[in-house]
């Protein structure tokens, strides 16, 4: 099981939030899942629109990106919990 916790940017309809990611990734023996949160480093940042945005990704310090899908936050929260779509970006 790889683990990722460090910053990253969620990008979400062209719009960026800067976010700490917990984010772990494992293997099944046929199937790779990744999944975890983020949370916002600024006070006040809502996850309300990402949560019905069509396209959401995650993007690491050193450039790379990943599709995630928003399963979960709680307005004011500050919290994103996402799964990950095809390959981890860590």
């Amino acid at each position: 099981m790889a683990i990722y916790n460090c910053p990253a940017t969620i990008i979400a309809d062209g719009n960026e939030i800067s976010v700490e990611a917990s984010l772990g990734s494992s293997h099944d023996g046929t199937f790779r899942s990744w999944e975890g949160s983020v949370e916002a480093t600024e006070d006040g940042e809502d996850f309300y629109d990402v949560m019905i945005s069509d396209d959401v990704k995650i993007r690491m310090p050193d450039g790379r990106e990943g599709v995630v899908v928003p399963t979960y936050t709680s307005v004011g929260s500050g919290r994103l919990d996402v799964t990950g779509s095809g390959p981890a970006p860590f």
